[in-house]
């Protein structure tokens, strides 16, 4: 995977204990897969939940108006049913 794509270096400050235990679990050879992978996730799930405001933040915009079209229709819906009775 990381392999075939453009690398970037950076360099963050992490507390020493974080990082020597994260060396001595994980071999040298996976660790910058490991953190673009984990880095893939956490952004993926913070997309998610965005989207998930933004679908939340439209139906509660549109709340109003589906309640208006739904007592005019209600009328309409009201009138069918006594005629067809």
């Amino acid at each position: 995977m990381i392999g075939r794509m453009r690398l970037a270096k950076r360099t963050y400050s992490l507390p020493e204990e974080l990082v020597e235990q994260f060396e001595r679990v994980l071999p040298a050879g996976n660790r910058s897969a490991f953190l673009a992978k984990l880095i893939k996730g956490w952004l993926a799930e913070r997309e998610r939940k965005e989207l998930r405001r933004q679908v939340i933040e439209g139906c509660a915009d549109m709340r109003a108006l589906y309640q208006e079209i739904d007592r005019e229709w209600a009328q309409v819906s009201d009138e069918v049913w006594r005629d067809a009775e």
